[in-house]
């Protein structure tokens, strides 16, 4: 039913948007249970400059990835409940992931699968570890949430910068860049761009630019960035407005509301007690704005407006730190 939404009577699709509420909801225990302990792990290893964040998939992707893929099940998708680390570089990304691959400090849950695109990038120029759990309790009060799936992303601060950089450029030019769909030119853009950000840390490259030099990669990526006028576009994305709700000192969650032809972000926040009040309000905006192509809606949980910038940049227009690494690795060629 949910495949097919659009084709649905009110009733019926009322149920079935229903259902997919209700299921979603139940990720947000098992999603700070993972939370704390990944805080932990990571204090545990001396790491102090990170960024962890966690979201709730947003109902539109969900629909559109069980309607791109018809073998797609709800209960098989993994990435329903989010967990992102974001890290100085890769040295505290393999000892993070080390520490969660380690039998010795597993946790109770079941490792379900290990993907690590940095090792192996994505066509696309997509970079980072995805590691998926299987949520396992043995308290009888929270058996509902047994089996739960929750994906937990490893990033570089070099590798988010590039993927919040793509999200940017889809929602302003109104393009799915992420699924890989949209502009050749614009995909082949980001792609050299991942390379050339994956020979600044001494990673490997997408399989495509495997036999290029660097030099050549360079070359090819300054071609392409003068031909689609890449700084000149990026000139575009700045926001008129960011409106916030009354600033609450209390950690809680964000409702963020960004519209990129209005040039507007708001952010209304809630308390950690207010959750269930936020979950309701992330409901009606999905609603109220799913004729709105050009806006989209994400609850997140936060720590700070400060923070909540940097690990959700592309809600914010942010644009500035993918300028300035792109240029830093075209500084000196010629």
């Amino acid at each position: 039913m949910l495949r097919d939404i659009d084709q649905l009577s009110p009733a019926d699709r009322e149920w079935a948007l229903g259902v997919l509420d209700n299921f979603r909801a139940l990720h947000a225990m098992p999603l700070n249970t993972f939370q704390a302990t990944l805080r932990q792990r990571i204090k545990r290893l001396g790491i102090s400059d990170f960024i962890v964040a966690q979201r709730i998939k947003r109902k539109p992707t969900i629909l559109d990835k069980l309607h791109r893929y018809a073998d797609m099940q709800l209960k098989r998708m993994h990435d329903i409940g989010g967990i992102r680390a974001i890290l100085p570089s890769l040295k505290e990304l393999e000892a993070l992931k080390k520490n969660y691959l380690d039998t010795s400090s597993r946790l109770s849950h079941k490792l379900v699968r290990v993907d690590d695109y940095i090792s192996q990038p994505k066509a696309s120029g997509y970079r980072g570890v995805h590691l998926v759990f299987s949520y396992h309790t043995s308290h009888p009060d929270k058996q509902d949430y047994e089996g739960l799936r929750i994906e937990m992303q490893l990033r570089t601060h070099l590798q988010h910068i590039w993927a919040t950089a793509v999200e940017i450029f889809e929602a302003f030019m109104g393009e799915n860049f992420k699924s890989s769909r949209g502009s050749q030119e614009w995909l082949e853009f980001f792609a050299l761009v991942s390379s050339a950000f994956a020979h600044k840390e001494k990673q490997p490259v997408i399989p495509e630019h495997a036999d290029m030099s660097r030099e050549e990669l360079l070359h090819s990526l300054q071609e392409k960035m003068s031909s689609l006028h890449v700084l000149e576009v990026m000139q575009s994305f700045t926001l008129t407005d960011i409106l916030s709700s009354t600033h609450k000192r209390e950690s809680g969650h964000a409702l963020l509301v960004f519209d990129a032809a209005e040039k507007l972000s708001t952010v209304r926040q809630y308390t950690a007690s207010e959750y269930e009040e936020a979950y309701s309000a992330y409901i009606r905006a999905e609603e109220e704005n799913r004729s709105r192509q050009t806006r989209q809606v994400v609850l997140v949980k936060m720590d700070s407006i400060k923070q909540l910038e940097k690990a959700y940049p592309n809600y914010f227009a942010n644009i500035k730190q993918f300028r300035t690494h792109l240029l830093q690795v075209l500084k000196g060629y010629k």
